[in-house]
C-alpha cells in the first residue's frame, strides 16, 4: 500500500497542505461570488 510508505505519505500531506489553501482561496475569491451574483440576479428578475 503506497499510503503507508513514508515518502508517499509525506508527498501526499504536503500536496494537500499546498493544494487545499489554493483551492479555498480560488473558490472564495472567484468562483463562489459569481454563483451568488447569478442567483441574486435570477431572484431580482423573477420578482419583476
Amino acid at each position: 500500500m503506497p499510503q503507508l510508505v513514508p515518502f508517499y505519505f509525506i508527498n501526499q500531506v504536503t500536496f494537500a497542505f499546498v493544494l487545499l489553501p489554493i483551492l479555498i482561496y480560488l473558490f472564495s475569491k472567484y468562483i463562489l461570488p459569481r454563483f451568488v451574483r447569478l442567483f441574486i440576479s435570477r431572484i431580482f428578475i423573477s420578482k419583476l
